[in-house]
């Protein structure tokens, strides 16, 4: 086993050892945290929803209705005639034919992707999509090409020269790292023109960019797949694909993270069903304006302090500092002022690139957001000295 402690030991040695950090939630925009209250600028909640009271309500009402479980995968017994109706609400909401939910977004890529390809597909993948978009094509068995972040000459370049009879692009919508957006009419436009199937993770835009909060992407033709979540601005837990009728059926019938797992809860179900209601609200359309405007207004800050925030055109910002020992003392200095910011290190971003992932959501004040620059600015004026 002296494998795990030498994996450890360098882990430590780099700054990149990370630990389990319990906290207790207080509201969409506090949390206590070593006993301490503090403001959480590192929750993906980017709508405030997850301590909505319709959700709760809507949660318990399902889970008093139908159980605390399914029960077994929704190809034995665990597809309640709810979920379906569910399903047919998300399928008009991202306007597809269809809709499927399935356990997580981890799941739903490690499962849809090698449904798509195999070993006779080639699969041309954003070089910083998701782990988990990475992980589905591993196991998929296809080869592999990753093209230059957001370079989509690089794409076609590596189009241009497949000759497999089968072939996939995939690409963040969102990146959940750095905040910025893929030009999805362009990868659309490329993918026709070479013949390819065009999946898209839409995570971190579902209920948060959209007329009515269905995102950024649509599938627009049956060579198109939507994945998106509910556990992040849809303030719930589980994950959809947005596709055809035809391609539906085929996942129910090829998608091993499908087949083979016991179906999300009702109460998590009833807690999707109110989220896809209540984002469609005009309620909800002011919120998601006013989400932005703070994000542009505090982008605009950071970067007037002289803060590296990348090309993030969303809720996520990132906070560039290169050096994951650097990026963990700003964030121990920031926990103590009582903002908790969570320093991202590698693997998870490229060697060189640690930095503070701040997540505004709904909920947070400008008040809260001054107090963040206020703390941000102390750092850099000297109160962390050694960089």
């Amino acid at each position: 086993m002296d494998f795990i402690k030498e994996f450890l030991d360098d882990a430590g040695k780099n700054g990149n050892r990370r630990k389990l950090r319990p906290i207790i939630p207080v509201s969409g925009r506090e949390c206590i945290v070593e006993g301490r209250n503090c403001l959480d600028f590192s929750s993906n909640n980017y709508l405030a929803l997850a301590r909505h009271p319709k959700l709760i309500e809507e949660s318990v009402k399902w889970t008093k209705l139908y159980g605390a479980g399914s029960g077994a995968s929704r190809l034995v017994t665990g597809t309640f005639r709810p979920y379906l109706e569910v399903e047919r609400k998300i399928a008009a909401w991202k306007k597809t034919e269809a809709s499927m939910i399935l356990g997580s977004g981890f799941l739903a890529n490690i499962g849809v992707i090698p449904a798509l390809a195999g070993r006779d597909s080639s699969v041309f993948s954003d070089k910083l999509n998701h782990a988990s978009l990475n992980s589905g094509v591993q196991l998929s068995g296809a080869e592999g090409k990753r093209y230059r972040h957001l370079d989509l000459k690089h794409l076609g370049e590596f189009l241009h020269n497949d000759s497999s009879s089968r072939r996939i692009i995939i690409s963040d919508t969102v990146f959940s790292m750095d905040g910025d957006i893929a030009d999805i009419a362009e990868l659309r436009k490329i993918a026709r023109a070479h013949d390819a199937i065009l999946y898209l993770d839409d995570a971190h835009a579902t209920g948060v960019f959209g007329e009515k909060g269905e995102g950024l992407a649509h599938a627009e033709s049956a060579e198109d797949i939507v994945m998106g979540t509910f556990s992040k601005a849809m303030g719930s837990y589980g994950a959809y694909v947005a596709c055809s009728g035809e391609m539906k059926e085929y996942l129910v019938n090829k998608c091993s993270s499908f087949i083979f797992s016991t179906a999300l809860p009702p109460g998590v179900y009833g807690a999707i069903s109110a989220a896809v209601e209540i984002v469609q609200t005009a309620e909800f359309c002011e919120i998601r304006k006013s989400l932005h405007a703070k994000t542009a207004k505090l982008v605009c800050e950071l970067r007037r302090l002289g803060f590296d925030t990348g090309n993030t055109a969303s809720p996520i910002i990132p906070v560039i500092l290169g050096d994951s020992d650097k990026v963990m003392k700003f964030s121990k200095c920031l926990l103590g002022k009582g903002i908790l910011a969570v320093a991202i290190r590698p693997p998870t971003v490229p060697k060189g690139s640690a930095r503070l992932r701040i997540s505004l959501n709904a909920a947070h004040t400008e008040e809260d957001i001054s107090r963040l620059l206020e703390a941000l600015s102390d750092l850099i004026c000297g109160e962390v000295k050694t960089f």
